[in-house]
């Protein structure tokens, strides 16, 4: 696997535009970078986006899989993204396997009309994000829309993947790697962490994967994913979408959100406006905390992959003590199996 940069990841968007009929010398702009170069792009009056995956995250197989599952919710009538196909009738293209960088996908969408994203995770984590609590109700409303018209589609995965399933989330098959490898969780964080993992494989194991509680999912609805539109919020990027607990998306909904002062208050509003929809039963209220720590740790296995990214440095440096956090609140609440070790004091940035 060979990391481009910026400008390779933009030589390769070029590469991409004349399998969509579009001129390679079109104005690309950034976006956003995570695991995807995403780019804007406009030609002939109309705006698109450009997606360049990074090398080896999906399968040609398990990228199509994931326009098949966006194609779905769109028959039910989810506002999703529409992909464009190139003049062979593909959803995607791959480019670039002559050159220094090897062969990448690209994907081009109609860019949603939106005036901002739902938030940043940055600022939800440092509590200066001002946001309503209407906000998260409205929030609510959408993933339980989303995860209805997922049952009512029918649609299953297609390929195999790599679940956010018990094995993913609690090892040994973790999904985004082994969050213990991360050398800065050690010590008694490390025995505390290892000792919730334990008490976390139990309690999701009991709570079992009924198909009202489990299915396709988002996977990644980080405040960056969801779009504020006239139309009201949209879900973008499906890129790690698989099957998996509806509640991981309401966790990781609210994962940045964790150190703010009015998470609580999120966390009610999220949760009722979805339960109007959805109700949830009283094992799910339990689950919940044991899985709002699994979508926490997922966040360290990929960051230990990532040293040197930004996002990666921030989970590692400052991320690491909310897991902790949670590590602790979950043993805390089963004093009788796992007792609870000394709460550690720490400062967080």
């Amino acid at each position: 696997m060979i990391n481009v940069d910026l400008a390779a990841a933009a030589q390769l968007a070029a590469l991409a535009l004349p399998h969509y009929g579009l001129d390679p010398a079109t104005t690309l702009t950034l976006l956003k970078y995570r695991e995807n170069f995403v780019f804007s792009a406009h030609s002939d009056g109309v705006d698109y986006v450009v997606r360049v995956h990074r090398q080896g995250y999906h399968s040609d197989v398990e990228l199509a899989s994931e326009v098949e599952f966006v194609h779905a919710l769109h028959a039910q009538g989810v506002a999703v993204p529409q992909f464009i196909r190139t003049h062979d009738e593909r959803t995607f293209c791959v480019v670039g396997e002559t050159s220094p960088y090897g062969a990448h996908q690209v994907d081009l969408q109609l860019l949603l009309a939106n005036h901002g994203s739902f938030g940043a995770e940055a600022t939800a984590f440092d509590g200066t994000a001002q946001l309503p609590p209407s906000d998260f109700a409205e929030l609510g409303t959408l993933l339980a829309r989303v995860h209805d018209a997922t049952e009512r589609s029918g649609y299953t995965m297609s390929v195999p993947g790599q679940d956010w399933d018990l094995a993913g989330l609690t090892g040994p098959s973790w999904a985004w790697g082994d969050p213990l490898r991360l050398p800065e969780l050690a010590g008694q964080d490390l025995e505390t962490v290892e000792a919730a993992i334990a008490q976390m494989r139990k309690t999701l194991a009991a709570y079992g994967a009924h198909p009202m509680r489990y299915g396709p999912i988002h996977a990644d609805l980080t405040p960056e994913n969801v779009l504020r539109t006239h139309n009201g919020l949209v879900l973008i990027d499906f890129d790690d979408f698989a099957q998996g607990w509806h509640l991981f998306d309401l966790a990781t909904a609210l994962n940045f959100f964790l150190p703010h002062p009015r998470y609580e208050e999120y966390r009610v509003a999220l949760f009722g406006a979805y339960e109007a929809v959805r109700p949830f039963e009283e094992c799910d209220h339990a689950a919940y905390p044991a899985i709002t720590l699994a979508r926490a740790l997922t966040y360290l296995g990929w960051a230990a992959d990532r040293r040197g990214d930004d996002t990666a440095e921030f989970v590692a440096s400052d991320f690491i003590a909310c897991v902790v956090d949670l590590a602790h609140a979950l043993l805390a609440a089963q004093p009788d199996t796992h007792p609870a070790p000394q709460r550690l004091e720490r400062t967080r940035k």
